[in-house]
């Protein structure tokens, strides 16, 4: 099992010009991009697990600030020497890329979150956080909340055993608990962003809160938004066709570049 010196799992697949790092949700593996990434021929591919969570469970991961979280895995990204890369994330894992792109303009080509943690997080006494930090390594608890997401739990299992197993609870607890990661907000830094971004909504999320997504996507000077009507919040999962897609669409244009800058043909 492949790892950075600080302890980040990680798989490479496939060729490119520039990679594409993809990075799972809360309590999902690199698992989460299994049926995604066999449908990103032609791209140089990293997927990471976060820190904290299964191949990565010993990488920091202090879930009381973002960056942080971000830090970790930009200095992973700097040991393989990642230069230039783009970046597409799962929830969670969307808000850490549109945190990396903040703190790394240089380093970032392009980023895309898909049904992401909102940049304003969320407010204090939030009962559904509140709930969600009561419940760890709660089977029962966790697998109903999975599949109060999931469109189709069949597909979804990975989430379940991820989220049960393979998650610490330092992250657990910093991240969900009073004072965390949950609760701060990036939001006020977002008109200063200076990477295309761009978020990908499903029209049948449960959980990610669209009027603040679009609010997010407002505040980004030329911020992109997509809508996928029959897509719900763990669409990697049961949706990779059609993920795939709006990767190979925004990604693809700036992860087919050559180091010279000179456009390739796209795939």
């Amino acid at each position: 099992m492949p790892r950075t010196d600080n302890g980040i799992h990680y798989e490479e697949r496939g060729d490119g010009p520039v990679p594409i790092v993809l990075l799972p949700g809360l309590g999902c593996s690199l698992q989460c991009w299994s049926g995604v990434a066999p449908l990103l021929d032609g791209h140089r591919l990293v997927l990471m697990d976060l820190p904290g969570h299964a191949g990565s469970r010993h990488a920091p991961a202090d879930g009381s600030s973002l960056a942080r979280i971000a830090a970790t895995v930009t200095d992973a990204c700097d040991e393989l020497g990642l230069e230039r890369f783009a970046l597409a994330g799962l929830s969670f894992g969307g808000a850490l890329s549109v945190r990396i792109a903040l703190d790394r303009p240089g380093q970032v080509l392009a980023a895309m979150a898909l049904m992401p943690w909102n940049a304003g997080g969320t407010e204090a006494g939030d009962p559904v956080i509140e709930r969600f930090y009561g419940s760890f390594r709660d089977v029962e608890a966790i697998t109903e909340a999975v599949g109060a997401i999931s469109l189709d739990p069949s597909r979804t299992t990975d989430v379940v055993r991820t989220m049960t197993e393979a998650v610490t609870e330092r992250f657990w607890r910093s991240w969900l608990g009073p004072g965390g990661g949950a609760y701060t907000s990036m939001y006020g830094e977002l008109s200063g962003i200076a990477v295309p971004t761009c978020y990908v909504i499903g029209g049948r999320d449960t959980i990610a809160p669209q009027n603040k997504l679009i609010a997010d996507v407002r505040a980004m000077p030329g911020g992109r938004l997509v809508f996928l009507s029959d897509a719900g919040h763990l669409a990697p999962y049961e949706s990779p066709e059609l993920v795939a897609r709006e990767i190979r669409e925004f990604l693809g244009r700036y992860a087919n570049t050559s180091p010279d800058g000179a456009p390739a043909v796209l795939p």
